[in-house]
């Protein structure tokens, strides 16, 4: 966090010893210990710990970075965040996450039930949240790769501790961090959606179904498989079906860049497997598996280009490194730089065509089940 000129730091230091053999290897220390102070920067910040920690502090398996919105918002950021390069210690695979409070409440407020060990837990709510698409690959290569460019914009993961008191009910990948609401003995904790930079700056946040797109969109995000709800076309009250979607294909990309409005075509191959069928249908029927494979085509059509409007508009930048494949259709550099790639994207005619194939229909339903039958 930034105050008066200063970075206030915060340490989540793990000691990886603790409860790294079964049964905890019967240690008595503590799996963390967190302090907070204020220093010039986070290069020196470790030997500054030292004058009130025993152990030798190191940032070799540093795995990730956690800013204040409030921070990641200020025009400074991008400028005090570029120290990280001066450090050989830290890796550019350590990932950038963005928390709605201050950095040093987010920790003191993260306390895990299952997983004590916050090198595993965080390591383990990143990963899964990477591959069902819920928050980006925000790695550090990632952010100064895109900074560098100057032509795109990066996503970072979106993070809190701090839960709306009376959270609006939305569908299952709707939600931005903070408005799940979840009751039970867990922790507060919420990864879901992301923080949208433009030229090392935050300026605006996703949701976990605009950053599901984005990751759908980027082939070089490793989504393995995403749960979704899809609106089910043979029901009238609104009841949704389960679906699980892979992506086995990369995406095609056509441009059009000639004409003073560019045309971009997106063709995305998806695999969907039916998980629900809640108004039994027989999906033996060939009429009805068109009819299912329509609802999805228009639903997946209409949603991704709804969004990329949105970034157009809103956004004023491509989410992912679009402009890199608009890099083939011209001869040389200065050429593409001439043609400002950037520029033309808002004015740009956008046209998804998704590539369905359902692989699993699920269990086949003889009839509906009745109540005393």
């Amino acid at each position: 966090s930034k105050e008066k000129g200063k970075i206030k730091v915060t340490l989540l230091l793990a000691n990886p010893e603790v409860g790294s053999m079964q049964g905890g290897g019967g240690s008595t220390e503590k799996p963390r210990e967190i302090i907070t102070f204020d220093a010039n920067d986070f290069i020196v910040a470790k030997a500054t710990a030292n004058a009130v920690i025993s152990r030798d502090i190191s940032y070799e398996l540093l795995s990730v970075f956690v800013v204040s919105e409030e921070f990641a918002k200020d025009p400074v950021f991008a400028q005090t965040f570029t120290d990280v390069l001066k450090d050989k210690e830290i890796r550019l695979s350590s990932y950038l996450a963005v928390s709605k409070e201050h950095a040093y409440e987010f920790f003191k407020r993260n306390r895990p039930k299952m997983e004590t060990r916050p090198h595993k837990y965080f390591q383990f709510m990143i990963s899964h949240g990477i591959e069902n698409g819920f928050i980006p690959d925000s790695t550090l290569f990632r952010y100064f790769q895109t900074t560098e460019r100057g032509t795109d914009l990066f996503l970072a993961m979106y993070t809190t501790t701090k839960r709306q008191k009376h959270p609006k009910i939305k569908n299952d990948d709707q939600y931005l961090a903070g408005e799940l609401n979840v009751t039970g003995e867990l922790d507060d904790t919420q990864f879901i959606g992301s923080a949208v930079f433009k030229n090392g700056v935050m300026t605006a946040k996703l949701t976990g179904q605009e950053t599901r797109i984005v990751n759908i969109l980027d082939d070089t995000t490793n989504i393995k498989d995403i749960l979704v709800n899809i609106p089910n076309p043979f029901s009238d009250n609104k009841k949704q079906m389960a679906a699980r979607i892979l992506k086995t294909e990369n995406n095609k990309i056509k441009m059009n860049l000639i004409k003073d409005r560019p045309k971009i075509y997106f063709t995305i191959p998806l695999q969907f497997e039916i998980m629900s069928n809640p108004s039994a249908v027989d999906f033996s029927d060939k009429k009805n598996r068109e009819i299912l494979k329509k609802q999805l085509h228009q639903h997946l059509k209409s949603i991704t280009e709804k969004f990329l409007k949105k970034t157009q508009i809103e956004l004023k930048g491509a989410p992912y490194p679009l402009p890199m494949y608009a890099r083939k259709y011209f001869t040389n550099m200065p050429e593409f730089q001439k043609y400002n790639f950037p520029k033309a994207y808002l004015n740009a005619d956008i046209y998804v065509r998704p590539k369905i194939e359902i692989i699993d229909y699920g269990k086949k339903v003889i009839k509906p089940v009745k109540v005393g039958e």
